[in-house]
């Protein structure tokens, strides 16, 4: 009995970690927010991503998203080919980088970062990631020791 007991409270506890982890497409062009990253409408899952999500924006979009404010944290981002991602002046995207999903974070377009970019310590960032973050913003990485800050 007891041994039961164990075994369906490890499997809820499984079952619950997985289905907390979600992946959101960005899909964008909803009228009149066609770029705008905190319009839920404009994400496959119909929700603005959340520090569960591992955010993908593809190539074949007409609109690519547009931070305008500080988002919600993210888990994980892959930007594919030929893609941009806009993070304004005043706004903040935060990638957590916990699951080690896309190594937290993979850019083979470009994010326009006027802002502040937050990367989590478990991410890949070496100088062929820099080269794919242009713009006056700033890029922190985070790390158990210490926050490193990159200048843009």
């Amino acid at each position: 009995m007891k041994t039961s007991i164990i075994f369906i409270l490890l499997y809820l506890v499984f079952s619950f970690s997985l289905s907390a982890q979600t992946t959101a497409t960005w899909q964008g062009g909803k009228p009149g927010r066609t770029t705008d990253w905190n319009c839920a409408a404009n994400w496959s899952n119909g929700r603005i991503p959340d520090e569960f999500t591992q955010v993908i924006i593809p190539s074949y979009v007409s609109y690519y998203p547009v931070i305008q404010h500080t988002a919600a944290p993210i888990d994980a981002l892959l930007l594919e080919d030929g893609t941009l991602l806009t993070i304004q002046d005043g706004a903040k995207l935060t990638i957590l980088c916990e699951t080690g999903i896309f190594d937290g974070v993979i850019v083979l377009g470009q994010i326009r970062n006027n802002g502040i970019l937050d990367i989590g310590e478990n991410a890949v960032m070496d100088a062929a990631f820099l080269q794919q973050v242009k713009g006056n913003g700033i890029v922190i990485r985070a790390s158990a020791s210490s926050d490193t800050l990159v200048r843009r």
